[in-house]
């Protein structure tokens, strides 16, 4: 089975500063999945031009990044195509969110502290300058609407089969968590599989430096979530 990461940011970009990744890559191929990441358009690290990439476009542009290199991976003989779960945080999480509802290749998904809806971003994150440096302007605005409608995840969620599993701080005050909450209750409303997992005290940076039983427990929840939708059987 294979595990597609997806790092946040946007702005950021898995490398050797980003010491965190290492260890839950190392965990999860410890419980047997092999873990395919990439950066897409609008990461670090490649020039202000790719960086920009992602202008008016945080959705299907990197989306299809990183599945053009899930592809890729999938062209070695001992990765198993039918067995593909996906997961992020942050940015990451916003496009796990947008994947599982544009693409149903994926048997799971888990969608951390993520970014669902960028009109209630612009009000309760304290990143919301973001709206406007990534969507060239404001949600009020009559030419940004339909930009921040076709952005934003929860514009899919009908469209979503995948199973998807949330997780979410109560303190974070960069993605708030009234995000999650929107995303549970419409996909429990139309009877999709769906979990929430609300974390009391934590903030954004719970992967990194949160209270220790609380990160693990999202790495073992990440993997049993995986584990009830795909065989850990070798094919």
């Amino acid at each position: 089975p294979v595990v597609l990461e997806i790092h946040g940011g946007p702005m950021s970009m898995w490398g050797p500063g980003e010491s965190s990744m290492w260890h839950e890559f190392q965990w999860l191929c410890g419980q047997g999945f092999a873990v395919v990441y990439s950066n897409p358009r609008g990461s670090g690290g490649y020039g202000e031009a790719f960086q920009r990439g992602n202008y008016q476009n945080w959705g299907e542009g990197p989306a299809g990044d990183v599945l053009d290199a899930l592809d890729h991976a999938l062209m070695s003989e001992w990765l198993d195509a039918t067995r593909l779960v996906v997961t992020g945080g942050s940015y990451g999480g916003y496009l796990t969110a947008w994947i599982v509802g544009n693409d149903h290749r994926f048997k799971a998904a888990v969608s951390q502290r993520g970014v669902y809806d960028f009109n209630t971003f612009f009000g309760e994150g304290n990143a919301w300058q973001l709206v406007q440096w990534s969507m060239g302007g404001f949600p009020w605005e009559a030419r940004i609407k339909p930009v921040l409608q076709r952005e934003s995840p929860f514009t899919y969620v009908q469209r979503i089969r995948t199973p998807l599993l949330l997780l979410h701080a109560s303190n974070d005050l960069r993605t708030g968590v009234s995000q999650a909450e929107m995303m549970y209750r419409a996909l429990k409303e139309q009877g999709k599989p769906v979990e929430f997992v609300r974390y009391p005290g934590a903030g954004h940076d719970l992967s990194r430096n949160g209270d220790p039983t609380q990160r693990i427990d999202r790495l073992l929840r990440m993997v049993e979530w995986f584990e009830r939708f795909v065989s850990m059987s070798p094919s």
